[in-house]
């Protein structure tokens, strides 16, 4: 069996604007310069204290002898300075603290400074220490702030001043004051491109920890969509298990096909039942395996209007077994039409059972409409042996009681009579019941039609067989009673009959005359009236209640619940 699995494209996320780079603030800029130095102390150091090492040899070998010792002493004693200076630092310079850099970095600059103008005095040449005056401004460059390059540069513009003024500022002199302006100039702009270049350094670490963070975020939105699309991917192969599980359980067929009509899929129990596996299924279209070339064939139709983006229904019969298939559209997550995915209930078994119901409903039906018959036959032999035995009856009061059971009989005949007429033969229609019945004993009881008339208001209502029977009596004893006792003496009037119904499902069933009333002083729950006893008896057998009104006549009103 084999599945298709739907793929579906994640919407991407627009890209973030990059944040705005703030400024560079003065302690940034200072932080910055700070490490700088830190990281530069140890070579610097190192470097310089060879180079004056070497100094000191070279002046021993070269300069004069009465300046030869005293240049080799300035120099070795600087790079004995730097020395301990580096002892001091330690090999981690960041332990000390980073307020220290400048002031460190200060005293080497000292350090130099001092060494050239110790030269410069010992030599009495300034031409000579231009050089060393460059390099102390250089110094004074690489590792000072603003406030510590303006210090070595007063400082040292101050030591050439003293020295110059102690030699009366000859020619040799001013010379090497313009060396040292032009080489202050110079550092000085310097300073000022270091200190751009240090805030554009500064800049692009900012940025660099912005895009950092930014990658720290997306690596872990990443990550966190991975997991998600793993979760997924478990929850829908799970999801994938369990519908095979089920359809594999159900007698039904699932499959989808292409825009082609094309099976892409098709699994599920009811495959077995054709005699089909799923692979040979795959590939195939719907023409081929229902072998026919017409659109209009009715399951090839339905696909069809699938496409179209219907739902369709429709019962298939096929090789033998029944279907209930429906058909709809297949789409991915935007919407884009993929093909047609379908199911097929096999109703074999179902329709069988509905069949064999049916038939076994239809000789229950043929029986209850013969028992029927044959009651009413039964009841009309009987009325018709009752009407015989009171044709050898002479006294009055029993022929009366002989036709009184007659019309009870005549009640009872009409109901089965209606219930087999019914379709399904457990209700029937009250209303066209009691018109049959009323005329019935209209004409049993030869009454004059212009004489006493009959007013019949009655809704449309259906009784079950129970409720019908017990209300079938009770107006058939209620009719007879008006029309023996309420007109005497071919007094005139009306018999009136009501069958009301309120959304309650209540009935108020009526029964009334403008005779001559029921006599005052009888109570119609006690009389000894085989009649009202029946009518008493049967209100209680439905549950309802019974009510008698005086005025204008006599009217019994009975209401009970359908």
């Amino acid at each position: 069996m084999e599945s298709t699995v739907v793929s579906t494209s994640l919407s991407k996320n627009p890209a973030r604007k990059p944040e705005a780079i703030s400024p560079v603030s003065s302690a940034d800029l200072r932080a910055a310069l700070n490490l700088m130095v830190w990281d530069s102390l140890l070579p610097i150091t190192a470097g310089l204290r060879a180079l004056y090492a070497i100094f000191a040899i070279s002046h021993l070998v070269i300069l004069p002898a009465p300046i030869a010792l005293p240049m080799s002493l300035t120099a070795m004693g600087t790079a004995a300075g730097l020395f301990l200076l580096r002892l001091a630092i330690g090999r981690k310079p960041r332990l000390v603290g980073e307020r220290w850099a400048h002031p460190l970095g200060a005293i080497i600059a000292g350090l130099v400074l001092v060494n050239s103008l110790l030269h410069l005095y010992l030599t009495a040449e300034p031409q000579q220490t231009t050089n060393l005056l460059l390099l102390i401004v250089g110094v004074g460059v690489f590792f000072l702030s603003a406030g510590w390059l303006a210090l070595i540069i007063v400082l040292t513009l101050g030591g050439w001043a003293s020295l110059a003024l102690m030699n009366g500022f000859s020619q040799a002199w001013q010379h090497f004051g313009f060396a040292l302006f032009t080489a202050t100039v110079l550092a000085i702009l310097v300073h000022i491109v270091r200190v751009q270049t240090m805030k554009r350094l500064e800049r692009l670490r900012l940025q660099n920890e912005i895009s950092t963070a930014e990658l720290k975020t997306a690596l872990a939105s990443t990550e966190e969509a991975r997991r998600v699309a793993e979760s997924s991917r478990r929850d829908l192969m799970q999801s994938e298990a369990r519908l095979r599980l089920m359809t594999n359980q159900m007698p039904a067929v699932l499959w989808t096909t292409d825009t082609e009509l094309r099976f892409t899929s098709s699994l599920g129990m009811g495959l077995s039942a054709l005699g089909l596996q799923s692979k040979q299924v795959t590939g195939m279209t719907l023409y081929d395996y229902f072998q026919t070339t017409k659109p209009e064939f009715f399951p090839i139709a339905a696909h069809l209007r699938a496409l179209q983006g219907e739902s369709v229904t429709y019962e298939l019969h096929w090789q033998a077994r029944t279907f209930d298939c429906q058909v709809e559209a297949l789409r991915d997550t935007e919407g884009k039409l993929l093909g047609v995915i379908g199911i097929a209930l096999d109703v074999t078994e179902r329709k069988r059972a509905e069949e064999q119901v049916k038939a076994s409903l239809k000789e229950k039906e043929a029986l209850i409409k013969e028992m029927s018959h044959r009651v009413t036959n039964n009841l009309q032999v009987i009325s018709s042996l009752l009407n015989l035995q009171a044709g050898y009856i002479t006294d009055a009061p029993a022929r009366r009681v002989f036709m009184e059971s007659q019309n009870r009989l005549k009640a009872l005949a009409l109901i089965h009579d209606k219930l087999y007429q019914s379709e399904d033969l457990t209700s029937i229609d009250f209303s066209g019941y009691i018109r049959n019945l009323v005329v019935h004993l209209f004409r049993a009881y030869k009454v004059n039609a212009h004489a006493i008339t009959l007013q019949l208001d009655l809704d449309p209502v259906i009784l079950d067989i129970d409720r019908a029977v017990p209300c079938g009596l009770i107006v058939n004893e209620l009719v007879s009673n008006a029309l023996k006792y309420a007109f005497p003496n071919g007094k005139t009037g009306e018999v009136r009959i009501d069958l009301r119904g309120d959304n309650e499902r209540r009935l108020m069933l009526t029964v009334g005359d403008n005779g001559v009333g029921f006599p005052a002083g009888v109570d119609f729950r006690k009389t000894a009236s085989l009649g009202m006893q029946l009518v008493n008896t049967l209100t209680d057998q439905i549950e309802g209640t019974i009510t008698l009104e005086r005025n204008c006549g006599t009217t019994f009103k009975i209401v009970f619940r359908l």
